[in-house]
């Protein structure tokens, strides 16, 4: 689990330290048209040697196979339904944080105690971002003109009649900054 802007971000990991054992569970995924990272090395050397790791980090992926081992675990049975019921929004990340913690408290999971701080549902968190990035988008490419400017447009579109092309020609800028010009009142 990672904490991003407004979300928490959910991947499965397995890792052994026998290649083909990862590798196997690979094609066993990809059969079951679950989508999942190629089999890498794992940055941590064990005692013996480093191991292999594969990543299902595809949100539908993520849910689809937490949902099929669901019905098998006893160890990440609470894990996967926590995250199954956060991707598909039943509840919010601080819910879900509430939980891990609990189980980092308890011993029963290794983990970091996270600060609650997201009290959204992964598609709101995801919409509040997208909002945000939009308007810090426009923030940037928002082209701010000047009072005398915006006066000298307005008395050229209404008494000389010209056009939002012709106006943006002469003032050197986009038609769409000439339609927020004379569509202020």
């Amino acid at each position: 689990m990672e904490v991003v802007k407004r979300v928490l971000r959910f991947k499965l990991r397995f890792v052994d330290t026998w290649r083909p054992q990862i590798q196997s569970i690979a094609i066993f995924l990809a059969r079951s048209k679950i989508r999942c990272g190629s089999v890498g090395k794992d940055g941590k050397i064990g005692l013996w040697q480093a191991a292999y790791r594969l990543d299902i980090v595809e949100v539908r992926s993520v849910i689809r196979a937490a949902r099929a081992m669901l019905p098998y675990t006893v160890k990440k049975h609470l894990d996967l339904q926590v995250v199954i019921d956060y991707l598909e929004g039943k509840i919010t990340g601080n819910q879900a944080l509430k939980l891990f913690n609990e189980e980092a408290r308890s011993g029963r999971r290794r983990g970091k105690i996270r600060v609650q701080s997201l009290p959204y549902t992964r598609q709101d968190g995801l919409r509040m971002a997208q909002l945000e990035n939009a308007k810090r988008a426009r923030a940037v490419y928002a082209v701010n003109v000047g009072e005398e400017t915006e006066r000298r447009i307005r008395e050229d579109h209404e008494i000389l009649g010209l056009g939002h092309i012709r106006l943006s020609r002469k003032y050197g800028c986009s038609e769409s900054v000439i339609r927020r010009v004379l569509g202020k009142k």
